[in-house]
């Protein structure tokens, strides 16, 4: 069975009793945010289940080369220069394995990570910054990551 997966229902007394045919479906207020999750039925051939989350994360700090739910220190002294500040985030992810690597996107309009508002302190970069991790899938990626912390610390 999957990672993702496999520690979630380690932690949850009622996902532990889940039968192979069996899908759950739960809320979690994490956190950075508010998430419902399904967990789909076993897959017969590798014994994997699907994992769906839907959900909003209140805030991302977007700076080069990181996505965190909290600035970090060196963002805070630097007065959040060069930060994009996401606010009231949309999230649909879908993980096919659910082994919490990779999510897959099928449309860009629905699917992946989509915020209300943003702020941009970091100019010209930052746009180019916002552009390039949706384009990639990075930021949907980096996103789910910290849901599943998230999910993981609010549920164990």
């Amino acid at each position: 069975m999957s990672k993702f997966v496999e520690s979630l229902m380690k932690r949850d007394k009622v996902l532990k009793k889940l039968k192979r045919k069996e899908v759950s479906i739960f809320n979690v207020n994490g956190s950075f945010g508010d998430y419902q999750i399904k967990i789909g039925p076993e897959d017969s051939i590798d014994h994997t289940r699907s994992v769906e989350i839907n959900g909003q994360i209140h805030h991302l700090f977007l700076s080069k080369k990181k996505v965190e739910p909290l600035p970090t220190k060196e963002d805070i002294d630097r007065n959040m220069r060069g930060t994009v500040i996401m606010r009231d985030i949309t999230v649909h992810l879908f993980d096919k394995d659910g082994e919490g690597h990779k999510v897959k996107i099928e449309r860009s309009e629905t699917d992946g990570v989509h915020a209300k508002n943003q702020i941009n302190l970091a100019g010209e970069d930052g746009e180019k910054m916002i552009n390039e991790l949706e384009a990639t899938g990075e930021l949907a990626s980096e996103a789910y990551q910290i849901i599943q912390k998230d999910i993981l610390k609010s549920v164990g």
